[in-house]
């Protein structure tokens, strides 16, 4: 049977410039279910997940211009989980770019940024925790909605509504790097788990959504731990949002914007209830139908650019590997939200939790809501954890305290932090242009 292949989309060309780097962006989710998982289920259960979802049953092929991507034709097998977090999916021409593992009472999905963004990976995900319950329990849950077609499922949206007149550039400021000492090869993962109760009635006594509650409780925990030296410059926060409903679409293809909001330090001891009120303003014109349109058609208009189409690939590679690390310096960092998740409610019995992370560069943070569970995933590659403290201790003083999971055990992270105690000290006799702190 000859191989379907699929086109890349605008945002997935920018993350195949990453493959077979250490540096490849990959989501996580992953659900706690109330027993051990059952590994042949599981794989019946990915089955008939990847035959309502072929597009993700793919492999990155590389042609004389661009790269593409050709259907599979065996289905991944599901594994005891035994890699790092976030490792990373594509390898070589034969690698698969998507992950089903599983430990104990959690079945996790690693999907490659190339071919699918949060929100298309949760339908996917979602497929796979029905149709594993289903399998298991015998329960006749709600899956994928018959009437879209594969072709909906699969459109690139991205060239389906490029209009080259909208596109139009946002103002640039100052941004505030985070700075300290790294561990890029073994990055810390943290769930923190809150009552979604709890944060919804502090975010409403604001006068504020949830996302902008929580942007706001980041910038707060920045602000109070950069160094004072660099408070006149700008925070910039890039928060993701779903283009689907905008433009009525229905693919699992990457389909979403950047919106920015940000805030230059006035007082170190600003009210955070200030800063959100600022947040909320900011996203609400950021998300603007005529804004989100205008950098969406920005992005694509880079992209379908004469010269760059007919650039060889590995030259196209490279100046999209630099276009992507120049968006990545222009913000301090990211924070998204997948939203309410809901199942099938034959499903709901079945699961405890659900989390989302994705790998980093630097520090990330992904929220999502399962019921009344609000979990917040946090990624890093910085060994101290000055502003997840911090970010922790904000939460609790409006008393939202919750539990947190973590990649690594306490000894680890003392011994990285007495690390960085000693490179620091022995950093202070370099020449400031050699220092960590100043790259």
């Amino acid at each position: 049977m000859r191989a379907q292949w699929y086109k890349l989309d605008n945002v997935g060309k920018f993350y195949a410039a990453q493959a077979g780097n250490a540096a490849q962006t990959v989501f996580r989710f992953s659900a706690t279910l109330k027993e051990p998982v059952d590994a042949d289920i599981l794989q019946k259960a990915l089955i008939r997940a990847i035959y309502q979802y072929p597009s993700f049953n793919v492999q990155l092929r590389s042609g004389l211009f661009w790269h593409y991507l050709e259907s599979m034709q065996e289905i991944a097998q599901v594994e005891k989980e035994a890699l790092p977090i976030c490792f990373p999916l594509h390898t070589d021409v034969s690698s698969s770019l998507y992950r089903v593992s599983y430990y104990d009472c959690r079945i996790n999905l690693e999907v490659s940024h190339i071919i699918s963004d949060g929100r298309g990976t949760l339908e996917f995900f979602k497929a796979l925790i029905c149709a594993y319950i289903e399998e298991r329990y015998g329960n006749l849950c709600k899956l994928q909605d018959k009437s879209i077609s594969q072709a909906r499922l699969s459109e690139d949206s991205y060239t389906v509504n490029f209009d080259r007149k909208a596109a139009g550039a946002d103002k640039k400021c100052k941004v505030y790097r985070l700075t300290g000492w790294k561990n890029t090869t073994n990055p810390t993962y943290t769930e923190y788990h809150v009552s979604a109760a709890a944060v919804h009635t502090t975010a409403k006594s604001f006068g504020v959504s949830v996302t902008s509650f929580v942007i706001a409780a980041v910038m707060k925990a920045i602000v109070d731990t950069m160094p004072a030296t660099k408070t006149s410059r700008t925070i910039n926060i890039g928060i993701p949002v779903d283009l689907r409903t905008l433009f009525e679409s229905d693919t699992t293809r990457n389909f979403f914007g950047m919106a920015y909001v940000s805030l230059t330090p006035t007082q170190q001891h600003q009210p955070i209830e200030e800063i959100a009120k600022n947040v909320h303003v900011q996203l609400k014109a950021a998300t603007q139908p005529d804004a989100i349109k205008r950098r969406m058609n920005r992005m694509i208009k880079f992209e379908k650019n004469p010269l760059i189409r007919v650039t060889p690939l590995f030259l196209k590679d490279a100046i999209l590997g630099i276009a992507d690390w120049k968006s990545w310096r222009d913000v301090t960092t990211t924070v998204s939200n997948i939203g309410r998740i809901e199942l099938d409610p034959l499903c709901k019995p079945y699961v405890c939790d659900i989390n989302v992370l994705t790998s980093t560069r630097g520090l990330n943070f992904v929220l999502c809501t399962y019921g009344d569970d609000l979990s917040l995933g946090i990624s890093s590659v910085y060994i101290r954890h000055d502003i997840i403290r911090r970010l922790c201790e904000i939460l609790r003083d409006f008393g939202i305290v919750g539990t947190m999971n973590i990649n690594k055990s306490c000894e680890q992270i003392d011994l990285q932090l007495k690390q960085a105690r000693l490179e620091s000290a022995l950093d202070t006799h370099k020449p400031s242009s050699l220092r960590e702190d100043e790259k």
